[in-house]
């Protein structure tokens, strides 16, 4: 029969006989550290406006993407400036590298300023508006999105994410609970963790992303260790810190974002006078979720 006599499900049938059953031909995700764009979006006069961290080109995706389920931008923003976006996303996670200002979107109306993190849910009109020179650090799941071919839930109809403000405050004072804590080292760092309520039984921020502030004592040395999720690490307090990424040294800049791959052997070295802090957001959750985080220390 003749490929012009198949119907079109036949037609649309493909066999693929592959020597390796694991083989997919999918590019590699690279350690990377987008310093370009740190400086673009931390410049005394950046204009407002967006800076997405794309990897799609390496990736091979067709959509924009800093890791194949994460997408990672800066938010700029003037003084006195507004911006408005509709992100094809389940939600959005916004930390505030600095200024202040207010973010609102459909009934929730969030106020903000430098170190407070919050998340929104995604696909809805979004509008922030400065009252200082401001820049905040946004992640979502728009690949995710993408990649399944489906629409987010608009936020009214959103039961996964809600609204949540996590001021700079709490945060340092959950983090000086964590850090009093003295025995083993039984994870990867002293982290506090983010959740909301539709997520908390996951202790999640999305369904398939987690989010926490990690940090680590002057002189420390983290732990060599692996996951299956990827990772974003954003650096907040970043003085004389460097990662070890696949056998590759990076150093840290101010509030740059540092890409670790899947499966990638990682570890964080703080040779500053101060407390390394960084914000760490994994599409980690999903595989949670299936019971396969894939942890494990390498040395």
């Amino acid at each position: 029969m003749s490929v012009a006599t198949l119907n079109p499900a036949e037609r649309d049938a493909i066999f693929h006989v592959p020597e390796g059953a694991f083989d997919r031909g999918l590019a590699e995700v690279p350690p990377c550290l987008f310093a370009d764009e740190q400086r673009r979006a931390l410049g005394r006069n950046a204009p407002t406006g967006l800076i997405a961290m794309d990897l799609s080109s390496m990736l091979g995706l067709g959509w924009p993407a800093t890791t194949p389920a994460m997408l990672a931008r800066y938010v700029v923003l003037r003084g006195g400036d507004s911006i408005s976006h509709a992100f094809e996303a389940t939600g959005e996670v916004f930390y505030v590298i600095r200024g202040e200002g207010a973010t609102q979107a459909g009934e929730a109306r969030i106020e903000w300023a430098a170190g407070d993190l919050f998340v929104l849910p995604g696909a809805s009109a979004t509008q922030h508006e400065a009252r200082a020179d401001s820049v905040l650090f946004c992640v979502t799941n728009e690949p995710e999105i993408c990649y399944g071919g489906v629409r987010a839930p608009m936020a009214a109809d959103n039961q996964v994410v809600a609204p949540a403000l996590f001021r700079s405050a709490k945060i340092d004072e959950s983090l000086g609970v964590v850090q009093a804590r003295t025995g083993p080292q039984r994870t990867a760092g002293k982290s506090v963790i983010f959740a909301t309520t539709p997520m908390a039984r996951m202790k999640s921020i999305l369904p398939t992303m987690t989010a926490a502030v990690n940090t680590l004592e002057p002189g420390g040395n983290q732990r060599p260790h692996l996951h299956n999720a990827a990772a974003l690490t954003l650096a907040i307090e970043s003085e004389g810190v460097y990662s070890m990424v696949a056998g590759e040294r990076i150093d840290w800049i101010p509030f740059g974002l540092m890409v670790t791959p899947a499966r990638a052997m990682h570890s964080h070295h703080n040779r500053g006078a101060g407390m390394m802090k960084s914000l760490v957001l994994q599409d980690g959750a999903l595989y949670y979720q299936l019971r396969n985080p894939g942890f494990a220390w390498t040395a």
